[in-house]
């Protein structure tokens, strides 16, 4: 008996440790597929707001454009990148960013999987950061915290510092 609480405790252990992973892979599946509600499923979308705001506010007071850009244009920008197809091109932003690794796999010229792989980290009980396997930005990260014991939110996605002079 005593083997069995101890077999299903490392059992629960193990889901809960990776409970953000699943979270991701519903992420991921739904940037591929484009499927919106799917996505918005998995969003806090106030505190996404917030984030990309407050990283907006801070590119756009940068000297070198603080004379030309109104911040007055911050909040129809954030509704923009907060629709449905917006969220979808923030999710795959890190791919703008970052070289694509070679499409073919072996002497056959198949293709390989092309899903991007996410390594993702605990910085807290609360939160994880989730980036791309090979990335060497933090251009796309994303921070997903608790959303109750088992579910993750998604609240942050980390915009490109060069971000006005890319558009």
């Amino acid at each position: 008996m005593m083997l069995l609480a101890v077999v299903a405790l490392v059992a629960l252990a193990g889901v809960f440790y990776g409970s953000p992973y699943f979270t991701m892979n519903k992420i991921r599946t739904a940037t591929m597929d484009e499927d919106t509600q799917a996505l918005a499923a998995q969003i806090d979308l106030a505190q996404l707001r917030g984030s990309l705001g407050q990283q907006l506010h801070t590119l756009f007071s940068a000297p070198e454009v603080a004379d030309d850009i109104s911040p007055d244009v911050i909040d129809p920008l954030l509704d923009t990148m907060l629709m449905p197809e917006g969220i979808v091109a923030l999710m795959k932003l890190n791919d703008r960013y970052e070289k694509p690794i070679a499409k073919v796999s072996d002497i056959s010229g198949r293709k390989r999987n092309t899903k991007p792989d996410y390594k993702l980290h605990y910085t807290s009980w609360n939160s994880v950061v989730v980036q791309r396997a090979h990335s060497k930005s933090h251009i796309g990260e994303l921070t997903l915290t608790r959303d109750g014991l088992w579910h993750w939110k998604l609240v942050s996605v980390a915009l490109p510092k060069n971000l006005l002079a890319d558009a």
